[in-house]
């Protein structure tokens, strides 16, 4: 019996999903955004691209900081300062096996990667391991009123320097104790020193005391512990970490938030997270969260303002290809992982480097309880015309996949046309899909164009 409306809109904002009987939707280098108007709630935008900045010499790149208007970057063997105009000069020889992470005090840099600490001084130009009584090898370091803060690996004690100074005294150390579980990592925010254990986490502020200016606020005691020193990262007035218990946390205050879905824990469980990492950053009026899991070969971003998850993939590799981040001369620029590459992270760009940048999303399962439905037409509200001049993205495609089986196997392509520049009715709509008890529609544009979708029908009897 023909269905009452044979036309049904299909949500395209979805949580990505456990791909399991309860639905396969994804959004993967794809985001929604919030509409202020017009007929969608929600409309779909593509992730930035990576435009090419630079190339450094050595490779990976493994941190880039701004100080002061100057930008740094490091490899596992050299210190560079990059400048504006994509060129760089470099400063000294370094020798880095682990990640690095990277402070400053507006005199010196200071970088360590959980075996070795160097640093770099603005009145000396001079690259100088960390050495001597009173340092001890660090895998995190924070700043806070005019002292570099570590974490003493593989104990429970943390240990600062000498006031705007890369010296050390051996006295100048004190331990998290509230539970006797390792320190994993220490993180200033708001003039507080979060200090990261394997099962809990302090909070320390500086009480101007002679013998150690750093005391516990007895208030502050978190019964949750990082699960990943290299996860934690600092966004829109609050903290962002994998916890313990293998889900991703947002401090409100000191309280923990979850704010991990089911498939994000999901990819949390039964992997090495020792180098999981994450960095945050913004653009467009969204705030971001990216946390990369080497093991799983996959990153996957959280929405702070919308509070959405979605799958950030590169072409060649799987996972995004950053590996680090910092925010200079009004760019988001990001290290490879791989080569000495930098790029810009930019929703003006898309493609990744030189390779396509693929959009897919897989939307809300469509059926008709248990009856046989036949899909006549399927259609995306979205802006087309928008062909590039010539090249590759004249004609741009979009492609089509359905599946009858929750997703576990699927159609072959069905294309059809973005529309070429200037074919602004251009609709994005393909016909005659077939009969099935259910449907799942999976959506691919890899062309290098703007993505904006608003909605998506379907018309089935």
């Amino acid at each position: 019996m023909p269905a009452q409306d044979p036309q049904r809109q299909i949500p395209l904002v979805a949580s990505t999903s456990e791909g399991d009987i309860a639905g396969s939707e994804q959004l993967v280098n794809v985001f929604p955004e919030k509409s202020t108007g017009g007929k969608y709630p929600f409309t779909l935008k593509g992730t930035p691209g990576q435009a090419f900045f630079l190339e450094l010499p050595t490779f990976p790149v493994k941190g880039i900081h701004f100080n002061k208007g100057r930008a740094f970057a490091v490899t596992p063997s050299k210190l560079y300062e990059i400048f504006a105009n994509g060129t760089y000069v470099e400063l000294g020889d370094v020798d880095f096996i682990g990640r690095v992470v990277m402070e400053d005090n507006g005199i010196q840099i200071v970088m360590v990667d959980g075996f070795k600490g160097y640093s770099w001084d603005a009145q000396t130009n001079i690259v100088s391991q960390l050495t001597g009584d009173g340092w001890y090898p660090a895998k995190t370091v924070t700043y806070q009123d005019g002292y570099f803060i570590f974490e003493r690996k593989d104990t429970g004690q943390f240990f600062i320097s000498d006031l705007l100074s890369v010296n050390f005294d051996p006295l100048d150390a004190a331990t998290a104790e509230g539970q006797p579980d390792k320190l994993v990592a220490v993180l200033s925010d708001h003039r507080e020193v979060f200090m990261f254990g394997t099962e809990t986490i302090e909070v320390w502020y500086n009480s101007g005391a002679a013998d150690f200016p750093f005391e516990r606020n007895q208030g502050a005691f978190v019964e949750k512990g990082c699960a990943a020193p290299y996860s934690i990262a600092k966004k829109n007035n609050t903290i962002y970490f994998i916890g313990s218990d293998l889900m991703v946390y947002q401090m409100v205050g000191y309280t923990p938030v979850r704010i991990s879905s089911h498939a994000v824990e999901e990819d949390l469980k039964d992997i090495e997270l020792s180098d999981a990492f994450a960095y945050t950053y913004a653009e467009g009026g969204h705030l971001f969260y990216m946390m990369t899991l080497p093991a799983r070969n996959k990153t996957w971003c959280f929405d702070i303002s919308t509070g959405a998850w979605h799958l950030r993939r590169d072409y060649q590799f799987g996972r995004h290809r950053s590996n680090c981040h910092a925010f200079f001369d009004n760019k988001n620029l990001v290290g490879d992982f791989q080569s000495g590459r930098i790029y810009q992270l930019t929703q003006k760009y898309f493609s990744d480097d030189n390779e396509p940048l693929v959009r897919e999303f897989i939307l809300p399962t469509i059926n008709n309880g248990r009856e046989f439905l036949t899909m006549y037409s399927f259609e995306l509200d979205m802006s087309s015309g928008i062909g590039l001049t010539y090249g590759q993205g004249s004609d741009p495609q979009a492609i089509l996949n359905f599946s009858k089986d929750s997703g576990k196997t699927w159609s072959n392509d069905k294309f059809t046309s973005l529309g070429k520049i200037g074919e602004y009715l251009e609709r994005v709509k393909w016909n005659r899909l077939g009969a099935a008890r259910q449907f799942v529609i999976r959506i691919r544009i890899s062309d290098p164009v703007p993505i904006d979708i608003g909605g998506a029908w379907v018309e089935i009897r």
